[in-house]
């Protein structure tokens, strides 16, 4: 997405609701656009149809955040000053939540205590989830692509079925907790599912079991609680098939994922 089309698309909806914001600033470009529009306490999360993203996503991650927000778990809340959307301008998807200054570095044992009071907090949760490991969008993505024995694996892999557990984070590594002042923060809920809580914990510990010791995950996990490692073992694949599909299908429109891609497929190999 080109940056100026979606920071104008952003003010433009926010002037739209008479909110002026004369200095938005972009905080990150990668499969969404985030954007702040300051002055106001307001990000807009613009994406143009990231790969394996369905639109219901956005409306089930705003009900999933409101619920989270009820219970008191450290998770970034939907804009109290305009409607949170979602809103569709100038070809994109918008969604706007509440601005959260990052402060210091993220204390990952907090991290791994807040995951798990997010997971206490959605243990009640009775919305509509997709299932956890997304095989059906894995399966959308892979569709339109030649055969290979990669692909073959990630059909394999997104095929194998986890317990049906209850509403996740869906996609809980740390670069989705902004550190605070109050502590550690979760986002980034599009991606929401249900199944067992150690397929959140496989999204923390892949990049550790992939490449190597990743001490913060480490300590986020040691601090999380119990959790039963069979589960974790079982879901480290499921989650690590989805993250490489993504890849695999966003790679015309996005050639720099083909080195994240390559690393996800080298841990991948080894369930052949």
């Amino acid at each position: 997405m080109k940056a100026m089309s979606v920071v104008e698309a952003a003010v433009e909806v926010a002037s739209a609701h008479g909110l002026v914001c004369d200095d938005p600033v972009v905080l990150r470009n990668a499969w969404h656009v985030l954007v702040h529009l300051r002055p106001l306490p307001v990000v807009a999360r613009v994406t143009s149809g990231a790969p394996g993203v369905d639109p219901q996503d956005v409306v089930r991650e705003l009900d999933v955040a409101r619920h989270l927000a009820r219970a008191g778990a450290p998770v970034v809340e939907p804009s109290d000053v305009l409607d949170p959307g979602p809103h569709e301008h100038r070809g994109h998807v918008l969604v706007f939540w509440r601005y959260l200054s990052s402060e210091g570095e993220l204390d990952a044992a907090a991290a791994g205590r807040g995951l798990r009071a997010i997971h206490d907090a959605l243990a009640d949760y009775e919305g509509e989830l997709p299932a956890a490991g997304r095989a059906e969008d894995v399966r959308a993505m892979l569709a339109p692509l030649p055969p290979s024995d990669d692909v073959e694996l990630l059909w394999a892999l997104a095929g194998r079925e986890l317990p049906v557990g209850q509403a996740l984070h869906g996609d809980a590594h740390l670069f989705n907790c902004i550190p605070t002042a109050a502590g550690p923060v979760w986002h980034d809920l599009e991606t929401a599912c249900r199944g067992p809580r150690e397929y959140d914990l496989a999204a923390l510990m892949v990049d550790d079991r992939a490449h190597g010791p990743d001490r913060d995950a480490q300590a986020a996990l040691a601090a999380y609680g119990p959790y039963n490692q069979d589960l974790l073992e079982q879901a480290l694949p499921a989650y690590s098939a989805w993250v490489a599909a993504s890849f695999m299908a966003a790679l015309t429109r996005r050639p720099d994922a083909a080195a994240a891609l390559e690393r996800q497929m080298q841990f991948l190999r080894r369930y052949r």
